[in-house]
C-alpha cells in the first residue's frame, strides 16, 4: 500500500517522488512551526504595575532578542491612564515636594468657563511647562514655624492645572521640610555622601542655610510679632502684593505697590527665602529658568541679597541660630546668604550648576496598570505550543494535499485502455483517452470509437469482446440488458473522469451484467 493515496485507495502516480518530497518538507517545516509557536504562545499577557506609561512588549527570555518575535506577537493593549483632578496630591519624579491640585481644565482656551473644569486624563506627560507665579509667606510665632505656599500654573493641556505646594521651615527638625523628607530620624545624609553633587543634598542644604537666616531674624523674641503673612508675585522680581502682621500691640497691613509697611525691614529676609524655594520648586517641576541657582552657579549673587543687619541691631544677634548641618554663620560673615555669595560653604557652592541624579523628565510618580508579556508556566507552555503546532501543521497538510492532488491529475497516466477486439489496434498498443471521452469497449456498443468496417455483424444477437490478460472472449448479451449495460458503462465513465481510476480491462462490467 502506498503512503499517499487518493480516496478509494487509488495511489498517486510517481508515489516515491511525492512521498520523498513530503517527508523532506515535514522535516523542515515542523521545527519551524514549533519555534514560531514558542515565540507566539510562549508568553501570556498579565496585568502589572509600571512606573511609566509604556507597554511592556519584551519577554525576559532568549527569544526576546529575535527580531521576528515582536512581529509574531500581538501588540499589548495600552496602559490604563490616570485621572487628575481637584484635591489630588502627588509627587513628581525628582520627588522634592508634594503638590496639591487646586483645579484642572479640559481645554486650551485662553478664556476659561466653569464647565471646562473637571478631572483630566493623565498619560505620563511632563510637567516641564509649569512655572511658579505666586508665593505666600506665613510666620507663626506660636508654632515656631515659617511656611511658604507656592502657587504653580500648568498652562498646557492635557496637564492644564493650578497647583500648590507648601514648604514648612522650623527650628525643630521633625517639623521642618528637611526632617520630614524621609522621616524624623531618617536623614538624607545617610543615603548620599555629604560632599556629593546629588541634587537632593544640594537643594536641602541651600534651604537649610537660607531658612536659618529667616528663622533667626524673624524670631518672635526679637520682632514681638505673633504672626506675619506676606504674599508676593515672583514671575519676575519679587513684587509683594500684600503684607499682614498681627502683634502684641495690634495689627498692621500693607497692600499693593510692593510695600510691606512695618515689615519692610524683613523684605530681604523673606525675599531670599522665597527665591530659594521658587528655584527649588522649578527644579522639581523640570522647568528651571536660566537664572536658577541650582543650574547656574553664577546666578547666586543676583538671586540673594546679603541681608545685612540694619542699623541699631548687633551684627552677631542678627543671625544667632545654628543650621541643621552647618552650625553658625562663619566670621567675618553676618548671614548665610552673605556666605553663599562669597562661595561658602564650598561643598554647596561648588555643586551648584553641576548637580547629579536629577531625572531627565519630571512626571507624576504613580503606577499604571499595563498588560505585559510574561513567560507561561512550563505546563501551560507545552500545551499551548502543542495545540498551536498541531493546528498549523494540519492547515499546512491540507494545503499540501490540495496542491499535490492538482499536480497528480496533470501527470497521471491513461484512465482506460480503449480496445475493440483484436482488430482495433493491429500492433497491440493501447489507445490513450482522456477524461472527456466515454468508456469504449469492443463490440457493437455505443462508444466514441466505431468498430472496424470489416467486422462481421449479427442480426439477432450482439457480442461484447473483452480483452483481459491478452485473452479474448465472446459473451452474448440479450437486448433486454442493453439499458443495464449502458448504465454500467456510464457509471464507469463517471468513475474514470472524476477519480482517475485507471482500468485496463472492463471485465468488471461483464461480471456486473452477468
Amino acid at each position: 500500500m502506498q503512503l499517499l493515496q487518493y480516496n478509494l485507495t487509488h495511489p498517486y502516480p510517481r508515489s516515491k517522488l511525492f512521498t520523498t518530497i513530503t517527508l523532506v518538507l515535514v522535516t523542515l517545516v515542523l521545527p519551524v512551526l514549533v519555534i514560531v509557536n514558542i515565540a507566539t504562545v510562549g508568553q501570556e499577557l498579565v496585568p502589572s504595575l509600571r512606573g511609566d506609561f509604556q507597554q511592556n512588549d519584551t519577554v525576559p527570555l532568549w527569544w526576546e532578542t529575535t527580531p521576528l518575535s515582536p512581529l509574531f506577537r500581538r501588540k499589548p493593549p495600552p496602559c490604563q491612564p490616570k485621572d487628575l483632578g481637584k484635591g489630588d496630591t502627588f509627587r513628581l519624579s525628582p520627588s522634592l515636594f508634594e503638590y496639591k491640585v487646586l483645579s484642572s481644565w479640559r481645554t486650551n482656551r485662553t478664556k476659561l468657563k466653569s464647565e471646562d473644569e473637571g478631572r483630566i486624563e493623565y498619560r505620563g506627560g511632563s510637567f516641564g511647562a509649569c512655572f511658579v507665579y505666586d508665593i505666600r509667606f506665613d510666620l507663626s510665632f506660636i508654632e515656631s514655624t515659617q511656611s511658604l505656599t507656592v502657587g504653580i500654573s500648568c498652562p498646557d493641556y492635557p496637564v492644564r492645572a493650578f497647583l500648590e505646594t507648601r514648604v514648612v521651615f522650623a527650628t525643630e527638625h521633625s517639623k521642618d521640610v528637611i526632617g520630614q523628607f524621609y522621616g524624623y530620624d531618617v536623614h538624607l545624609i545617610d543615603f548620599v555622601d555629604e560632599d556629593s553633587r546629588d541634587y537632593r543634598r544640594v537643594v536641602f542644604d541651600v534651604l537649610d542655610v537660607i531658612s536659618t537666616d529667616s528663622l533667626s531674624i524673624l524670631d518672635g523674641a526679637i520682632t514681638q510679632w505673633l504672626s506675619l503673612s506676606a504674599r508676593a508675585s515672583v514671575s519676575n522680581e519679587s513684587n509683594f502684593i500684600s503684607t499682614d502682621m498681627v502683634g502684641i500691640g495690634g495689627n498692621t497691613s500693607a497692600n499693593g505697590e510692593n510695600k510691606m509697611g512695618e515689615a519692610e525691614i524683613y523684605r530681604d529676609t523673606i525675599s531670599n527665602l522665597m527665591r530659594a524655594v521658587q528655584h527649588a520648586v522649578e527644579l522639581d517641576l523640570g522647568n528651571p529658568s536660566s537664572e536658577n541657582i541650582f543650574t547656574n552657579s553664577s546666578a547666586v549673587n543676583s538671586t540673594f541679597s546679603p541681608n545685612l543687619p540694619p542699623t541699631g541691631i548687633a551684627p552677631r544677634d542678627w543671625v544667632g541660630r545654628n543650621s541643621f548641618r552647618y552650625d553658625r554663620v562663619e566670621e567675618p560673615y553676618f548671614t548665610f546668604a552673605q556666605m553663599l555669595r562669597a562661595g561658602v560653604p564650598a561643598n554647596i557652592t561648588t555643586a551648584l550648576g553641576n548637580l547629579t541624579g536629577l531625572p531627565g523628565n519630571s512626571t507624576m510618580v504613580t503606577n499604571y496598570l499595563c498588560p505585559s508579556y510574561q513567560p507561561r508556566p512550563i505546563s501551560s507552555l507545552l500545551v499551548n505550543v502543542f495545540i498551536g503546532t498541531a493546528t498549523m501543521f494540519l492547515s499546512a497538510w491540507t494545503a499540501w494535499m490540495s496542491v499535490t492532488a492538482m499536480l497528480a491529475k496533470r501527470i497521471a497516466g491513461p484512465c482506460v485502455t480503449c480496445t475493440c477486439g483484436t482488430h482495433l489496434d493491429p500492433e497491440g498498443q493501447p489507445t490513450r483517452c482522456d477524461h472527456s471521452h466515454a468508456i469504449v469497449v469492443s463490440g457493437l456498443t455505443t462508444g466514441l470509437v466505431s468498430p472496424p468496417s470489416n467486422m462481421p455483424s449479427q442480426a439477432s444477437t450482439e457480442s461484447v469482446l473483452t480483452e483481459e490478460k491478452g485473452l479474448a472472449t465472446k459473451i452474448p448479451v440479450s437486448k433486454r440488458f442493453r439499458k443495464l449495460e449502458q448504465w454500467a458503462l456510464g457509471f464507469k465513465d463517471y468513475i474514470c473522469a472524476h477519480f482517475m481510476s485507471c482500468v485496463t480491462s472492463p471485465a468488471w462490467i461483464v461480471r456486473l451484467i452477468e
